[in-house]
């Protein structure tokens, strides 16, 4: 059905024609259209409150102006973007993990754990953390090992096959959310070791599965085309000050947790989901989808999709898959990081919310069966990508879009990356089943891992 602006189009039309005195143009026009012009006689009756001409100056001084503010707000990016930073990152290889999983390891991350001991003489809790380097391995296993001792504390066996992702509640501590390829999420007091519950609304492989900033909601996504949201139900009994895991009226107190989340939405898209991340500010979803160009968007309330062309020239053509998506971590997201699977290894930098590319960066060797991974520095001067040829991870200086220096060390692809932001550590894990830890010092003989001497003439 044609919209209301139809008629007012033809009537436009016609006013030109009229004013210019193309009077063969206008009586075949009037012949043609001789059936929009009957069924809305109203409209035709009427003169236009604005003349064909009048509207295409609007219409022209409409795009200038959004020329013009495009180009300050380029100009704006750029300024800070173009700020250097002072390259005291992570890029020497400080420990090797390589006893934990007999088989590939998948996810990696650090989680400081709280301890509770009672004290029976003084009769009250005492409260210390661990540290602990959390993986999860194609061997189906989820294990915790200490950073400091290297010990292997706990393991966890909750899926029937290999778990692909892992994460925490951000108020919870020991509240623990882990997908796998036996396509089901479930949620652990890694204090207990008790399974709290156990989802099983996909029929793929879990891709991701994470909590939202304010830990009220997770989501997960699985190759099965399909992302569930999950809302927190109303505890039975509500904490106070949920943060302090030494208060008695928090859900861990006694390690005991209280926590239960609902499948409140789930949506379908035309192909497998490969990438998404919470945005900051808790009010979207962004997901990347294979075959489709776009960027969505996910409001968290009513779940409406807005979708951002990923083409910088507004096309339908699909190119590359993005495989990785993150918000910058130092100005609240306004930047969003994608790596995608395009063999120049192109990874672009968006405004947050647009369709603006604000930065592409080229360098790290994908192939078309890459799984690209990225960690952003703290800084957001900085980032890190996986490079598949040899297991390098690269090091990009978002001022300069060029790749800074290659961590080398792992021989086989790399599958995860996490930057412990407390201790400035990057931790990384993969197909070489070691756990490698970069530090920012140099605490070997040998000198850099990662220096300038390692990157190519082409690279600088």
């Amino acid at each position: 059905m044609p919209s209301k602006a139809f008629p007012l189009a033809h009537s436009l039309v016609l006013q030109f024609l009229e004013l210019n005195k193309y009077h063969k143009t206008l009586n075949a026009f009037r012949e043609e259209a001789s059936e929009v012009i009957i069924e809305n006689s109203e409209v035709f009756r009427q003169s236009p409150e604005k003349n064909l001409i009048d509207l295409v100056d609007e219409h022209l001084i409409s795009r200038m102006t959004d020329r013009l503010g495009k180009l300050s707000l380029q100009r704006q990016i750029e300024e800070e973007l173009n700020q250097s930073g002072n390259e005291n990152i992570p890029r020497f290889l400080y420990d090797t993990f390589n006893q934990i999983h007999d088989a590939n390891i998948l996810s990696v991350r650090t989680q400081n754990l709280p301890i509770t001991n009672f004290l029976e003489g003084e009769n009250e809790y005492a409260y210390s953390h661990v540290t602990a380097i959390v993986t999860g391995s194609a061997d189906k296993s989820i294990k915790f090992t200490s950073l400091l001792t290297r010990d292997t504390f706990n393991t966890l066996q909750v899926h029937k096959s290999p778990v692909l992702c892992v994460d925490f509640h951000p108020d919870y501590p020991t509240l623990m959310l882990s997908g796998s390829m036996d396509s089901t999420v479930v949620l652990v007091n890694v204090n207990t070791n008790e399974t709290l519950q156990t989802f099983k609304d996909h029929s793929k492989y879990v891709i991701h599965a994470r909590f939202s900033p304010d830990g009220s909601m997770f989501a997960t996504a699985s190759h099965d085309h399909t992302v569930n949201f999950y809302k927190m139900l109303p505890p039975s009994t509500v904490p106070n000050t949920p943060r302090s895991p030494a208060s008695p009226r928090s859900p861990t107190f006694n390690n005991q947790i209280d926590i239960k989340y609902a499948k409140v939405h789930s949506m379908i898209f035309t192909g497998n989901v490969e990438a998404f991340c919470f945005l900051p500010n808790n009010e979207s979803l962004v997901i990347g989808v294979r075959e489709d160009n776009y960027l969505h968007y996910v409001d968290l309330v009513n779940f409406q999709d807005t979708k951002y062309n990923m083409n910088e020239n507004g096309d339908e053509w699909v190119s590359f898959t993005p495989m990785d998506i993150s918000p910058s971590p130092h100005n609240n997201g306004k930047y969003l990081l994608v790596s995608t699977d395009d063999e120049t290894g192109r990874q672009i930098l968006f405004l947050v919310n647009s369709d603006v590319q604000v930065r592409n960066f080229y360098g790290a060797r994908v192939n078309k069966f890459s799984t690209p991974r990225h960690c952003w520095h703290p800084s957001g001067k900085y980032f890190y990508v996986t490079d598949d040829t040899k297991g390098d991870i690269c090091i990009f200086d978002v001022a300069t879009a060029k790749i800074i220096g290659r961590l080398e060390g792992h021989t086989s692809i790399v599958k995860s990356l996490w930057f412990d932001i407390e201790r400035d550590l990057l931790i990384s894990c993969g197909f070489d089943k070691t756990i490698r830890v970069w530090g920012v010092t140099d605490v070997t003989p040998e000198g850099s891992i990662a220096s300038s001497e390692n990157v190519s003439d082409t690279e600088k």
